[in-house]
């Protein structure tokens, strides 16, 4: 590992670190975007309906248009009578009978208002038939597609003011599904004219026609950074974002090393020097282009967000931008979950992460469950064995999707199960006293080694059962809920994080650090002394210049601080992206009790199973929740020790692999309370009565 040397850096001021957009501010301490037109709280609003989960099936989302047009290998013209079946009143009445609440059905697909205005009023009367069997309605709508054949037929205005994203060239930006989708161009949404359209024409037909309850928005994501948009509005748009990010000469001096902003371009690649050899982004146009990028969006959603709600309040928002998929997804895909997820209430991951055990490694999506927890959402993702539904259920406290069609099978018994036990699942508050941090900087701005680092950490917790959640910049003022925080090779941390680190642990909290922590500021400027460094150096004298390339403890404050040189990468090919290559830490073992003793007491709950076993703990009133699942779909698991601290009245367990619930036996001693479970199969739920 290449290591850096973080006692001596260079002096810098870090007044305007980690700003990542146009305009914020602060409210109960967590920043807060501010979008385009500037949309006030209506935009992050929570349906009431939405708040005790849901479960969502039913027919395609792709309207009968795009598969003509489409002609994919699994199209046939036959087809056409089970397409119209699915937006009928017998079909929508049997999805209501399965103990489906949500029906999800397709609405809009780009080529245009008046050509699918003849499918989306059949929708209408489909959501007027769920809306009298008791069931909300989900309409899928295109965010991301321009379907030009059609679309400028109507819309001429679209091609002559060009609405859609272009290459320096002018040539158009297609969706990435092959030249068999060339048909579809990428439109701009830093063009006023297609995002009028949007709200206008489809949007308000959503809500004011169709009366939807759910809106989701596909394809939302941006193109990989080597197809830049030079479209004009884009580059008036970044430029007028950095004007008014960097107001004064001051600022832009600092930033830039000059003041004119005008000329200022999008990046651009060469053949000696293409955007994939990129691993880390210290440029600063190339750094605000990534968070122009993650700025456009967000800004764009919360509008939408915003104008839906003005129309019927009660209306959910949901996108597709996959969840935390291991590599970098500001800078791949203009995405930063953390800003956007607060104008949503469910986004879907369609990643192939299944739950599975493979090579020493469980492989699941228990990253982006615990994105949603953090940022209050939802997620949706494809179901189709029981460790699938376990691992969902256990930390996503909702079933969420179960299929196109009527529900049977694997997905019936989990739904049945989920509707059962819903009280288990309602009102519950997360039990994690240990937090992993994503630093948006760390994470933006370094393509690789930030990446492996943070998902090795949270494999490690995840595999050693300590219950955690993962959180972000946003939450920093939140670092009094925990007891440890965990910052694996966060390399670029704002003087406001950095702040609030100390004062955390000052006041008790346990760190644990790895890596380059703390190296940089939010630019990615090397600091004149590094977190870590100046920390030792405020409670302890002569610290030596070679001190950080070995582990350290020390004290600081009422709390405890560790460090750890490096998490070492085993062998094997580094591989980020829709496919990650997961990996365990060689020093998974170092890293645990290094968690441990920077708690400086008990953690909650201390598990002792079989690294192939996940654990969740929630509260709720005078009861504990513990989730058990496992991640082999062959074995089952005998010998599982939970030590809960504290003291309880009663224990017992359900199962969707058991016919009834099952008292558990405990014994308690010095307000430890310790419980063996006998087996677990696929997934069980422990209840603590105290």
């Amino acid at each position: 590992m290449n290591k850096l040397k973080i006692s001596k850096t260079l002096s810098i001021n870090t007044k305007y670190l980690g700003v990542f957009f146009a305009f914020f501010f602060i409210l109960n301490g967590s920043v807060q975007v501010l979008a385009q037109d500037k949309p006030d709280n209506l935009a992050k609003y929570t349906p009431d309906w939405i708040k005790d989960g849901f479960a969502n099936a039913g027919a395609s989302h792709e309207p009968w248009l795009f598969q003509v047009r489409r002609n994919s290998s699994g199209f046939n013209q036959w087809q056409k009578e089970e397409y119209d079946y699915q937006l009928s009143e017998p079909f929508i009445k049997e999805l209501a009978e399965a103990g489906v609440t949500v029906y999800h059905v397709g609405l809009y697909k780009g080529f245009g208002f008046e050509i699918e205005k003849e499918y989306m009023d059949k929708v209408a009367k489909a959501a007027e038939y769920a809306h009298k069997y008791g069931l909300k309605v989900d309409t899928y709508i295109q965010w991301n597609s321009l379907f030009y054949e059609t679309f400028f037929e109507e819309f001429p205005e679209a091609e002559k003011d060009v609405w859609y994203e272009v290459e320096e060239s002018g040539k158009p930006i297609m969706l990435t599904y092959g030249y068999q989708q060339s048909f579809r161009y990428r439109p701009n949404f830093n063009h006023d004219g297609y995002m009028n359209f949007l709200k206008e024409k489809i949007i308000r037909y959503a809500i004011e026609n169709v009366k939807t309850d759910f809106l989701h928005f596909d394809n939302f994501d941006q193109n990989s950074p080597t197809d830049v948009d030079f479209n004009p509005a884009t580059i008036a748009a970044f430029r007028k974002y950095l004007a008014d990010k960097y107001v004064s000469k001051e600022e832009r001096l600092e930033r830039f090393g000059f003041n004119n902003l005008s000329h200022i371009l999008p990046p651009k690649w060469n053949r000696d020097n293409p955007a994939e050899k990129m691993l880390t982004i210290n440029d600063p146009v190339i750094q605000e282009w990534v968070d122009f990028r993650c700025w456009t969006f967000t800004t764009r959603l919360a509008e939408c967000a915003q104008f839906a709600r003005s129309l019927n309040k009660e209306v959910a928002i949901e996108t597709n931008p996959h969840g935390l998929l291991g590599s970098n997804r500001a800078w791949e895909a203009g995405l930063n979950h953390p800003d956007f997820m607060q104008y949503t209430n469910a986004i879907w991951s369609e990643d192939p992460n299944n739950p599975k055990w493979e090579n020493g490694v469980a492989t699941g999506k228990f990253r982006h469950y615990k994105l949603g927890r953090t940022t209050n959402n939802y997620i949706l993702t494809y179901s189709t064995k029981p460790n699938d539904y376990a691992e969902i259920l256990a930390l996503n406290r909702n079933i969420g999707w179960v299929g196109f069609g009527v529900p049977e099978g694997v997905g019936k018994k989990y739904l049945d199960f989920w509707h059962a036990n819903k009280e288990l699942y309602t009102n519950m508050q997360g039990a994690e006293k240990v937090a992993v941090l994503r630093s948006y900087s760390s994470m933006a701005y370094n393509i690789q080694e930030t990446q492996v680092a943070v998902n090795m950490a949270e494999q490690a917790l995840q595999q050693r059962q300590i219950p955690f959640d993962i959180i972000f910049d946003q939450q920093i003022s939140q670092l009094s809920n925990y007891q440890v925080l965990v910052i694996a090779g966060q390399e670029s941390l704002t003087d406001e994080t950095i702040k609030a680190i100390k004062t955390f642990v000052a006041n008790g909290g346990g760190l644990v650090a790895t890596g380059h922590t703390g190296v940089f500021d939010g630019w990615r400027r090397v600091r004149k002394q590094s977190m870590l460094a100046a920390m030792y150096a405020e409670k302890n004298t002569n610290p030596s210049e070679n001190m950080w390339e070995n582990n350290l403890s020390f004290q600081y404050g009422k709390g405890r601080v560790i460090y750890l040189s490096e998490l070492i990468q085993p062998e094997g090919e580094v591989k980020l992206g829709f496919v990650t290559n997961w990996m365990m830490p060689v020093n998974a073992n170092e890293l645990e009790a290094s968690i441990y003793w920077a708690a400086g007491k008990r953690l909650p709950l201390q598990v002792s199973a079989p690294e192939w076993v996940g654990v969740s703990h929630d509260t709720q009133g005078k009861r504990d929740i513990i989730h058990l699942w496992n991640y082999k779909n062959d074995e089952n698991i005998a010998g599982i020790t939970l030590a809960y601290k504290g003291k309880i009245k009663k224990a017992w367990a359900v199962s969707p692999d058991d016919k009834a619930k099952s008292s558990i036996s405990f014994t308690e001693e010095n307000g430890l309370t310790v419980l063996k479970i006998a087996n677990l199969k696929v997934y069980k739920i422990i209840v603590l009565e105290k």
